[in-house]
């Protein structure tokens, strides 16, 4: 495969647009499918169904530099940072490979490649491995130090094609701290072990320790998610205790790891809904929308990403929304936080342009990347 990268030093400008952040320059010509901050720098990841991935150097305002931009040779759905300082990103999608994508040089390689599509790639800060799952049903572990025909140092059958996945790990949040952490104490009972949750296609939800997986290719469970509906999105809760998981047909579920005694511990709600534009017999009716992204505060509140444009912030233990955000041009394909909790990236995406019929989306707004401050009652909790 051919790739570029392009670089380039613009800024973004323009007024805040209200409480919708500030757009970065030079966004993607298509549908977005993933957007994430960078943990240990202020960088934000794009990814995009044109197949770009870029990179934009965030300022604490909300404003953006675009850093970079590789162009790939088929619609990319989902990325990660990785290496020293978070100076490169792997990329995967319909080219059914990972690619490398060097921030700092420009060039681009091939990790590995599935049988299918790669839906979710995610990086294990702690043992720098990264993982893949893809439509053809299995989940990969990749050890980018290894010559590539030994990369692939583990791999396992999922219980059907990946829709989404989320890794959870103390790793980063002990460093923050100190640069100095003794193993046993990452080890210790004071931190959840790091954990991969992937959510499939029959409905299933899997959970696996990435170093016990590593050894075993052993999954935590394999078990029925709360969600009917197919998943669109999965986040960690920063105490790395539960996550959430949003559907197609507007409902997010709460949901932890391990056995529960309490059924208030996992629970389904229904968000981004509208009422119909037209009279209905009946008032109480709803359209449903779905909820494509979503991602927790270091509060501890979470954000949803809707179709309906809008988008939320939750407290999951009292099952109360804490905020709402004004409503953005078209629905809202995903939504990150920054490290350091100040900032908010939101993608405003609605389905992807359709080649065969280009007057589909007639009139639609462009896909855009908003950026902007959290102010602290969006996602305070009560104590």
């Amino acid at each position: 495969p051919i790739f570029a990268a392009f670089f380039t030093t613009r800024a973004s400008r323009g007024p805040t647009m209200a409480g919708l952040g500030i757009p970065v320059t030079d966004p993607p010509g298509d549908g977005i499918t993933s957007l994430s901050f960078a943990k240990s720098r202020d960088a934000l990841l794009v990814t995009s169904w044109d197949g770009t991935v870029t990179v934009h150097d965030v300022a604490g305002d909300g404003s953006s530099n675009m850093a970079c931009r590789f162009e790939t040779t088929a619609p990319v759905l989902d990325a990660c940072f990785v290496g020293q300082h978070e100076l490169a990103v792997v990329s995967a999608g319909l080219s059914k490979a990972l690619t490398y994508h060097c921030i700092t040089s420009g060039i681009s390689s091939v990790v590995g490649t599935h049988a299918e599509t790669v839906r979710c790639v995610a990086l294990d800060p702690e043992t720098g491995l990264v993982f893949s799952a893809g439509w053809d049903g299995v989940v990969k572990c990749w050890d980018l130090k290894e010559d590539r025909k030994k990369r692939c140092v583990r791999s396992a059958e999922l219980p059907g094609k990946a829709h989404a996945m989320a890794l959870f790990s103390a790793y980063h949040k002990a460093r923050e701290q100190s640069d100095e952490i003794p193993q046993e104490d990452l080890d210790s009972k004071n931190h959840q072990p790091t954990r991969l949750v992937i959510a499939t296609a029959g409905g299933r939800v899997v959970s696996l320790f990435p170093k016990e997986f590593m050894k075993t290719g052993v999954f935590e469970f394999d078990r029925a998610s709360v969600l009917s509906h197919q998943t669109r999105s999965l986040a960690v809760s920063p105490d790395g205790l539960g996550f959430v998981n949003t559907s197609v047909e507007g409902r997010v579920a709460w949901e932890r790891f391990g056995e529960t005694e309490q059924a208030s511990d996992t629970y389904a709600f229904k968000c981004h809904r509208t009422k119909p534009r037209e009279s209905s017999e009946n008032a109480k009716e709803t359209v449903p929308h779905s909820v494509n992204g979503s991602a927790f505060h270091k509060s501890g509140a979470f954000a949803t990403a809707g179709g309906d444009g809008f988008v939320a912030t939750w407290d999951g233990v009292r099952k109360k929304r804490v905020w709402q955000s004004e409503r953005y041009g078209g629905g809202i394909s995903g939504v990150a936080f920054s490290g350091d909790g100040t900032r908010m990236a939101v993608a405003v995406s609605d389905e992807r342009k359709n080649e065969k019929n280009p007057n589909q989306h007639a009139g639609r707004r462009e896909d855009a990347v908003y950026v902007r401050a959290v102010n602290e009652p969006e996602v305070a909790l009560k104590k």
